[in-house]
């Protein structure tokens, strides 16, 4: 981090690129302090003919998931059962993106790819209410069933058409 405390310094062969990371929000509850996360930076793969392999375009946004306090207890136990498998042993969790040439366009897919990921596991499931069919929709299947079984029958029936 910086001295101002306001982003991180990004560095790679071409010089330095100052990146700005601001809070993350998740939901109108939840917003993740610009603290608790952490860009790191490799070389990618994909386009960008030469330059791919020398400019750190690569980026993975690491949120400190057991030391981040902006989730409530039961946020962080619905996120332990839902994400268990992308929580790794030290805590945390980590997306990366080296989908762009721009650094600065895989911090950004990074940074929505992360909320999303922390919204739908925040997400409570919808408790589903079993419901009966209507009266309409009984004698509608009703009819169907045996409009269907006309079909059927007349299939078979000889009209008496003789050749």
């Amino acid at each position: 981090m910086d001295e101002a405390g306001i982003g991180w310094t990004v560095s790679h062969p071409g010089g330095g690129v100052r990146v700005s990371l601001d809070d993350l929000p998740i939901n109108r509850r939840v917003t993740i302090p610009a603290a608790d996360l952490r860009i790191e930076t490799s070389t990618a793969s994909g386009p960008g003919g030469q330059r791919v392999n020398r400019v750190r375009t690569r980026v993975s946004l690491i949120l400190d998931f057991e030391g981040c306090q902006s989730f409530s207890s039961e946020d962080r136990h619905m996120l332990r059962d839902r994400l268990s498998h992308r929580i790794a042993a030290d805590g945390s969790i980590r997306v990366t993106c080296g989908r762009h040439r721009r650094q600065t366009a895989n911090i950004e897919e990074v940074r929505q790819r992360l909320a999303a990921l922390l919204q739908e596991a925040i997400e409570p499931i919808k408790v589903r209410r079993p419901t009966k069919p209507s009266h309409a929709s009984k004698k509608r299947r009703g009819e169907a069933k045996s409009r269907q079984s006309d079909r059927k029958r007349d299939r078979g029936r000889d009209w008496g058409l003789e050749g």
